[in-house]
This record gives structure tokens, C-alpha cells and sequence, in this order.
């Protein structure tokens, strides 16, 4: 797994430029998938080549035309395999349905972390795997076997929150500062995966203020396993001031 930061501009923490730009079109989920129209006009472009290869009613493809036609069927040939890989248009959209509920059922999981952060701070900064280990155990059938149960940890802890009473006595409408939210996707990539965004938004905000981004994870949502894949983290400059430190047990 890799981990990297958003590097904030001076002006982040008051026009909310922590966030990362995203385009999400109307409509809800969408999908932009390759067609077969590229290898349409790839044959149409073939029959051009061969028109012009043939001269004064000769049957023969002329010598320089026909480097140029082998390219083309080439070329051909490959788009037509990658579309034939893609999902079928209901096959997309139910992919991107389910790759939206699981990052939803992900987002949820890694904010019942955010309970844990009072005995993180009595721990010196070390996460007790007992009193984590339910909310791993969730979390591990929505990632591959590839990746590493610790990088399903906490991605993300408020230092404020350390100052709550731990225990039982953490109310279930505790608000923690921040909460992940999975970002909508809408893009089938041509390998059959589905790119997923989280980010950790703040949720203590003043009068006018837009929410900070205060950290992100990224993963690949495989359609044929239906796991997510090549988890990343991150936090934004922000949140990096804002962070609960945590430690390796």
C-alpha cells in the first residue's frame, strides 16, 4: 500500500481547497466505456486505404498501401478484443451499483474506528487489537486476500477526539469532527475494475465555511471478485496538523 498527502494551498483551510477537484455528471452513476465505434472507423479508414491502393482497374494492392492496411487490421483487431472484454451496458451499471454499496459499507466500518480513538490516546498511541479486532473482521471480506489487513486499520483518526470519555460511555451520537463518505463513481475502467474514492470530511465547521478534507483512501473495485484492490491512503495538509497519531501494537 502506498501513502501519500495532499499537499494543501495556503488557502485550503478556508475555500475547502483541501478537497480534490471531482466531476461527477448528473444523473447519478454513469459509465464511459470503450465502443465499438473506434473500430468502425478504423475500418472505415482500412476501406479508404485499400481504395487508394488500387490503380487504373488493377486488382492488386499497391506496395506502400499495404504496410499501412496490416496496421490497421491490427489495430482492428485489438479494439475489437478490448470491447468484446468490456461489460455489457446492464452489466456496468449493476457493477457500479454494487461497487457503490460495498465503498458504503467500507466508509461505515472505518467510522465505528473513530470510537476507538479515546483509548488510543490512554495507550500512548497503540491500537488495541481486542477492542479492533471486531470491526477488522468486518472489513477483510471486502478487500482482497492481496491485501494486507494492516493497511484496513484505522486510515484516519482526529486528534480532538481523544479527549471524549472511552468506554461504553461513547454516545451513539458522538460527533468525531469527521466522518468517510464513499464518492459516487462512475467509470468501468477496460480492465473490469471500478476505482473507488473515500474521504474523510470534517464536520465541525463555521458559519459559511466549507467542510476540509482532512484524508483520502483509494481502491479498485475488482468486478470479478467482487473485492476492492490496490488500497491506498492518504491524508491532506490539513489533516495532517488535525491527525491522532497510531502506533503498530
Amino acid at each position: 500500500m502506498r501513502k501519500t498527502r495532499f499537499v494543501a494551498t495556503s488557502a485550503s483551510s478556508q475555500g475547502g481547497a483541501d478537497t480534490p477537484e471531482q466531476t461527477e455528471p448528473a444523473g447519478g452513476l454513469r459509465k464511459r466505456i470503450l465502443v465499438a465505434g473506434v473500430s468502425m472507423g478504423a475500418g472505415a479508414l482500412l476501406c479508404f486505404v485499400l481504395s487508394a491502393g488500387f490503380s487504373g482497374g488493377q486488382s492488386a494492392v499497391s506496395d506502400t498501401a499495404a504496410p499501412e492496411i496490416s496496421s490497421l487490421q491490427e489495430q482492428i483487431r485489438i479494439t475489437e478484443a478490448k470491447t468484446a472484454a468490456l461489460p455489457k451496458a446492464d452489466d456496468a451499471d449493476r457493477g457500479l451499483t454494487a461497487a457503490l454499496t460495498a465503498a458504503g459499507q467500507v466508509a461505515k466500518l472505518q467510522n465505528d474506528y473513530r470510537y476507538l480513538t479515546p483509548s488510543v490516546a490512554a495507550g500512548g498511541g497503540t491500537l488495541d487489537t481486542a477492542t479492533s479486532q471486531s470491526t477488522l473482521r468486518n472489513l477483510i471480506p471486502y478487500f482482497a486476500p492481496s491485501v494486507h489487513q494492516a493497511d484496513l486499520g484505522p486510515w484516519y483518526l482526529l486528534a480532538s477526539d481523544k479527549d471524549v470519555a472511552a468506554g461504553v460511555g461513547i454516545p451513539m451520537s458522538f460527533n468525531s469532527g469527521f466522518e468517510w463518505v464513499a464518492q459516487v463513481p462512475y467509470l468501468v475502467n477496460d480492465d473490469s475494475t471500478i476505482t473507488v474514492t473515500w474521504l474523510a470530511m470534517e464536520t465541525r465547521t463555521g458559519a459559511g465555511e466549507r467542510p476540509a478534507v482532512l484524508a483520502w483512501a483509494r481502491a479498485d473495485y475488482d468486478l470479478v471478485r467482487k473485492a476492492f484492490v490496490n488500497i491506498q491512503t492518504g491524508t491532506t495538509a490539513t489533516g495532517e496538523a488535525l491527525k491522532q497519531e497510531v502506533k503498530t501494537p
